[in-house]
């Protein structure tokens, strides 16, 4: 398990508790999330991403962007929530640790 705020990961199970809300999720996004959730407030640039999650560096843009935004309908699911996984224009993504 990992928590950060209010999101508390289950990585053997593959889901995502986010404010009493459970959500189920693949393997990779499961990985993804685990990667941002132990890096909070870290610009993670793509190519690190996809090694870390992909074990490669040769990383596809377009596959990676769909994952992530997999991730935010996750994320802003709850009733009043945001995502607070911000793209870095031109670098990767942060996921912001205060909840904002």
């Amino acid at each position: 398990m990992i928590q950060l705020n209010k999101l508390i990961l289950d990585i053997d199970n593959y889901v995502l508790h986010n404010d009493g809300q459970q959500h189920g999720l693949t393997p990779v996004e499961c990985h993804l999330l685990q990667v941002f959730m132990l890096n909070p407030d870290r610009v993670l640039t793509k190519g690190e991403i996809y090694k870390q999650v992909w074990q490669h560096e040769n990383y596809d843009a377009n596959n990676l962007s769909v994952f992530i935004s997999r991730i935010r309908k996750i994320l802003e699911s709850s009733p009043g929530s945001q995502s607070n996984l911000h793209t870095i224009r031109g670098i990767g993504y942060r996921l912001s640790g205060d909840g904002r």
